[in-house]
């Protein structure tokens, strides 16, 4: 016969821990409480069942747990379906994408090309218009090359009053005691190379 006392595996299930207000300390809060004295089987009776009713409660969380991660599954799988399919029609806007780049880079290297032949004709061109500077340049310089030169004198290249030098030396040598002998020689070569130098 059932004791009326044991818990029945059939009935409501206790809230969980944390729905009394504390927080997982089974050890401290598990603790039988003192038998009364002439009970024999009061003690059994108080440590089986907070065991068994921890497992209960643990399962029917875990089993909560278990309903509500899936149901939080379901609703974001939905969505990435639904973007994934119009993925598939895609192609054709990667096509024309594509196609857009493939324009826009021949645009690109049509303009390269242009500016690639203006520059070419630009060089050219200064080219052409240094070359004539140039040539204008050295035929000016020659030109005032050869009036300078037309304007200097140039130099004499015989010695000034040579005679008159060749007569002084020899009257030295001939008067060595009497030099004064020489002076009117002397005086009409100085009066030579003043009349060179200023002519």
């Amino acid at each position: 016969m059932k004791d009326p006392g044991q818990p029945s595996g059939v009935g409501p299930l206790d809230p969980p821990a944390a729905a009394l207000g504390y927080s997982g300390g089974r050890e401290k809060d598990s603790k039988p409480p003192r038998p009364e004295c002439g009970s024999a089987q009061g003690p059994l009776r108080v440590q089986v069942d907070p065991l068994e009713r921890c497992d209960r409660e643990q399962a029917v969380v875990q089993h909560e747990l278990v309903r509500v991660a899936t149901t939080d599954r379901e609703p974001s799988a939905k969505p990435r379906s639904v973007t994934l399919r119009p993925g598939e029609g895609s192609a054709d806007q990667e096509k024309q994408r594509l196609a857009q780049l493939a324009r826009e880079l021949e645009s690109q290297e049509a303009e390269l090309r242009r500016r690639d032949a203006f520059c070419k004709e630009q060089l050219g061109r200064l080219e052409r218009q240094n070359l004539e500077t140039y040539r204008l340049s050295s035929q000016q310089f020659h030109e005032a090359a050869a009036k300078v030169e037309g304007a200097i004198k140039p130099c004499r290249v015989e010695p000034v009053c040579s005679g008159l030098q060749a007569q002084i030396l020899r009257c030295y040598r001939d008067h060595l005691q009497e030099v004064l002998l020489c002076a009117d020689l002397v005086r009409a070569y100085q009066h030579c190379v003043s009349s060179a130098h200023k002519g």
